[in-house]
């Protein structure tokens, strides 16, 4: 044992002797990435200098470096005792076990294991075919474990559910891809052994989807010449490609007449031919998908008409005529006649019988015939052709040709022509002609016929204009200038003269006849004239009248007259003047003169005017409209009083208040008026402010003067605007709170009533009655009679005649009058208290012996046939009926008084013309302040 331990000492001895290699890194196993230069030291470390070598896998002594056999491994040698392995650019052929050695038998291995760099390779975009399965490839290069991870945008794919696969390392399977599945997904992938790598890459899916077209070019009409377009528009992804073809599968190309824009979305052709008819083709295609998207659309190319000119044609009245219409090229078309913008149908012409359009030629040719011309028809008519292609007109000219003639319409509205010695004066005829009239005029002096035309005498100018109005320019000398002039009017048709001659008789003026003159009305300071035009006016307009009126003053006859303009105005024969300015309580001598043009006539027969005595003024006229404008204001309007009454007007007043236009007879007082707001007497228009809006008013205004104060014209108005509905609620106007609280009363009172008549088998009233006043209860006639002096005493006995209320029906005998029971003392009123018998009193009284003789001589009373105890009562058993032992006498008649004479009714006011019913109730509740009446 112990020579055992002497030999393992000894070898260790001579081990340490020998020295040891060491590693850095130490291994057994060096993971490195290819990525990066290896490095590994070797280290001897003994007695003696040794320098370590090193072996590759292929047990090759690894070169020093700089020898150029390397192969990227080669040593270096930084001290004598450490050799350094440095591998460049490490390869896949690089791996495996490299030795470390020394001369003297010492080793060391190291493992070496290369990762090449984690990688991911991945198609983008990766495209694929919407609402199928897709498959997005993702592929790793790694020797490692390796766990994939996927996004969709932001959001993370986790694990595997019915819209992704994920369990396939190798790719993403996307189920159904859809358009909402277009975008960018981020595929990674992490070493879980090795050098624990990680990497990502985006790849973009694209779905795609089939063309369609979405609008698609229509059938398009064309006219040649012009352009048609067509537009295709289509959906799909990535977008569609559109392409045109034609019908033969020929491509169309941008051209000088093929313009195709906006990514072949329109196709402009332009310049359109005939030969351009056809179909044409829009296919839309999306990259890498087969399937395509067509739409045909129909092109046809119509030719416009070119409608034969219109020709000139002249035709005599009363001829027969036709006008053609047809086209020379271009597409079948529908031809019409238009006259004045209107069609003119095929056949007989409504307005005109000697008018037909008749087709011909199948419809290609269209003929307006007239059967018998009027002048009427001379004009234009239009030739109006249309298709499809577009359409065309020409126009022709029928001249009509016709003698002079009268144009009677203008020459009657010119009427008579009458002058005078020194007054220039024009003569006209108004001549229709065609063609275009030429004209002369003569004139007949006694047997003498001088043309006017012809003569040098400067009196008379003869001028003509193109309407064919001609005249003849003069001014009278002497009286035989006022004579009958003739115009001549002549044209040339077809070489024969045609002539016409038109008498016109010049008149002398004269002065017109005195008018007939009445007295209309008469105020205090005017009187108003009725004025009838003379019958004869001088031949003449009357143009004024002369008034004159006469007066006396201090003892002297006064003259004074004025000119008043002829009016015609009114649609009567007589016009109405007032004379103003004249003084009350006087009469006036009036006489009035016609004047026309030339001069003044006779004056008329003298009427006399009285004007009535002072007064206060008449009502002014209200002219303002009866709505305002304006929400818060009012502007009136009015004229001055037609008389004044005898003083000049010192002011206007002005009243206003609101009023209900349901109930227009309410009285308005005093109080609920406006003030009175005074306005100056030059004015004619007043401002009223503060208004509520679309509320009714009513407002008055008079005039005043030193005589009082006038009439009164009265307007209602109402302001703009809508009322404001009430925010909070309203109070009640006092009518309607007095109505309630009537009928609350009354309700009251019913109720009250049925209850006393459920209670006491009467109502309230009739319970009042019977107990206050002592009249009976319903069901019952009593009658009371007053007792004398007798045995039974004082007091009153009550006979009653029991009525059932069962049949309701009326007693036999007549009824007694009350006032007969009693005689000449009446029953006592309620009031007096009369005393009331109990039913005991009147079991007593109905007890005993008839009364005597002395109470009651009317009546013949029966007793009852039993008397019942006085200590035990009974039931009253009813009474016989009274009769009355006389007839009773009807109460004499009252005689009505002696009629008296009544006093003569005073004559009533004359009412004024300018004052309505209103007014005049205003002046009879105003009294005094309204003045006398006329």
């Amino acid at each position: 044992m112990d020579s055992l331990r002497i030999l393992l000492f000894a070898l260790a001895y001579v081990r340490l002797s020998y020295g040891a290699v060491s590693l850095a890194p130490q291994g057994p196993t060096l993971e490195k990435g290819m990525t990066e230069d290896i490095v590994i030291l070797c280290t001897y470390s003994g007695d003696d200098d040794l320098r370590p070598q090193w072996r590759d896998p292929q047990n090759n002594v690894v070169p020093l470096a700089g020898t150029g056999v390397s192969g990227g491994v080669a040593v270096t040698h930084p001290t004598t005792t450490i050799t350094k392995l440095e591998i460049t650019n490490p390869q896949e052929s690089h791996e495996g076990q490299y030795t470390c050695f020394t001369t003297d038998g010492e080793q060391k291995s190291i493992n070496l294991v290369l990762y090449p760099p984690l990688e991911l390779e991945a198609d983008s975009p990766q495209s694929f075919e919407i609402y199928r399965n897709a498959r997005v490839l993702c592929k790793v290069n790694s020797k490692a474990n390796v766990l994939y991870e996927w996004k969709f945008g932001e959001l993370a794919i986790a694990g595997t559910n019915a819209k992704y696969n994920i369990e396939h390392k190798e790719y993403l399977e996307i189920v159904n891809i859809s358009s909402q599945d277009d975008g960018t997904y981020e595929c990674s992938a992490t070493e879980t052994t090795g050098l624990v790598a990680s990497d990502s890459i985006d790849i973009r899916v694209e779905v795609l989807v089939p063309p369609k077209i979405t609008l698609g070019p229509e059938d398009f009409n064309g006219t040649e010449g012009k352009n048609a377009e067509f537009k295709c528009i289509a959906t799909g992804n990535p977008p569609p490609v559109l392409r045109w073809t034609t019908s033969g599968n020929q491509v169309i190309e941008s051209t000088d007449r093929f313009t195709i824009e906006d990514s072949g979305e329109k196709l402009i052709i332009n310049d359109l031919r005939k030969a351009d008819e056809g179909s044409y083709i829009c296919t839309a295609t999306v990259e890498k998908l087969t399937i395509t998207a067509q739409r045909v659309a129909t092109l046809r190319v119509f030719i416009p008409p070119v409608v034969q000119e219109g020709i000139e044609k002249s035709a005599l009245e009363n001829s027969r005529e036709t006008l053609s219409c047809n086209t020379v090229s271009g597409d079948k078309s529908e031809l019409t006649w238009r006259r004045f913008g209107e069609d003119m149908p095929v056949g007989v012409q409504p307005t005109a019988a000697d008018i037909e359009v008749q087709s011909l030629q199948d419809g290609s040719r269209l003929d307006l015939i007239f059967s018998s011309v009027k002048r009427s028809y001379n004009g234009s008519y239009e030739c109006f052709a249309k298709n499809a292609g577009g359409e065309a007109s020409a126009i022709s000219n029928l001249t009509v040709n016709f003698p002079p003639v009268i144009d009677k319409k203008r020459q009657d509205q010119q009427g008579a022509y009458t002058g005078w010695i020194g007054n220039e004066m024009t003569l006209t005829c108004y001549w229709l002609a065609n063609p275009p009239a030429q004209y002369y005029w003569v004139i007949k002096r006694n047997t003498q016929v001088t043309n006017l035309t012809d003569i040098s005498d400067p009196v008379f100018t003869v001028f003509s204009t193109a309407d064919g109005a001609s005249s003849v320019s003069f001014t009278p000398g002497k009286s035989e200038d006022f004579s009958v002039y003739t115009c001549y009017a002549y044209n040339v048709i077809d070489g024969v003269e045609q002539v016409a001659q038109h008498n016109i008789d010049f008149r002398s003026a004269g002065a017109p006849d005195a008018p007939n003159v009445e007295v209309d009305t008469n105020r205090p300071t005017s009187i108003t004239l009725r004025i009838e035009e003379p019958e004869y006016t001088g031949g003449l307009d009357i143009i004024s009248y002369n008034i004159t009126w006469k007066f006396e003053s201090r003892g002297e006859e006064v003259v004074k007259y004025e000119v008043f303009d002829y009016k015609n105005e009114d649609d009567e024969d007589f016009e109405r003047y007032v004379i103003e300015g004249l003084d009350s309580e006087k009469p006036y001598k009036i006489q009035v003169a016609a004047k026309n043009e030339y001069i003044l006539g006779e004056q008329s027969e003298e009427v006399i005017g009285r004007t009535l005595s002072s007064r206060p003024p008449y009502a002014p006229k209200i002219t303002s409209p009866q709505t305002s404008e304006s929400e818060t204001e009012y502007t009136l309007e009015w004229e001055e009083p037609a008389d004044n009454g005898g003083a000049e007007i010192e002011a206007y007043y002005i009243q206003y208040w609101e009023y209900d236009p349901n109930r227009p007879n309410e009285v308005i007082e005093n109080g609920d008026k406006s003030s009175v707001q005074k306005v100056d007497k030059v004015y004619r228009k007043h401002i009223i402010p503060e208004l509520e809006k679309a509320t009714d008013y009513k407002v008055e205004i008079w005039a005043s003067s030193t005589l009082g104060d006038g009439n009164r014209d009265i307007i209602a108005f109402k302001t703009a605007g809508k009322k404001n509905l009430p925010t909070e609620s309203v109070g009640l106007e006092k009518g309607t709170i007095i109505g309630i609280v009537i009928a609350a009363f009354l309700i009251v009172l019913i109720v009250v009533d049925i209850s006393c008549c459920i209670v006491n088998d009467c109502g309230m009233t009739m319970c009042l009655c019977v107990h206050c006043c002592g009249r009976q209860a319903p069901g019952t006639k009593a009658t009371e009679v007053e007792l004398g002096e007798g045995e039974a005493g004082k007091g009153k006995v009550t006979y009653s005649e029991i009525r059932e209320d069962g049949d309701g029906s009326a007693p036999s005998d007549p009824p007694v009058e009350k006032d007969k029971l009693i005689g000449s003392d009446m029953a006592p009123p309620c009031d007096e208290k009369t005393p009331m018998l109990s039913d005991q009193d009147t079991l007593e009284i109905n007890g005993t012996e008839p009364s005597p003789p002395g109470a009651g001589e009317d009546l013949k009373a029966e007793q009852p046939a039993e008397e019942a105890p006085v200590e035990t009562p009974a039931p009253v058993e009813p009474l016989a009926p009274v009769e009355p032992s006389a007839p009773v006498e009807p109460p004499a008649p009252v005689e009505p008084p002696a009629a008296t004479d009544p006093e003569p009714a005073e004559t009533p006011a004359e009412p004024q013309p300018d004052s309505t019913p209103e007014q005049n109730t205003t002046d009879e509740a105003k009294g005094s302040n309204q003045g006398p009446a006329e």
